[in-house]
């Protein structure tokens, strides 16, 4: 496999996210650079009685050129 010149691979956003009834995403409550951030977030959130919350990890592009090599 070849990378494009100047390749950079994406970075990690982790983003707090409530679902609905048929567990699609209906909104995004925080985002973070670390996982260890988002799942403490969600848990501070539960404990506040939301529910139905999950971290989606997000890969975040410098450049058009790495994401299409990405897809």
């Amino acid at each position: 496999m070849e990378l494009p010149k100047g390749y950079r691979e994406p970075k990690l956003v982790y983003a707090v996210e409530l679902l609905d009834e048929d567990d699609r995403s209906v909104g995004q409550l925080g985002a973070f650079v670390s996982r260890e951030m988002a799942e403490a977030c969600v848990a501070r959130l539960e404990v506040e009685g939301c529910t139905d919350l999950v971290v989606n990890m997000i890969p975040v592009h410098t450049r058009l050129e790495d994401w299409q090599f990405d897809r």
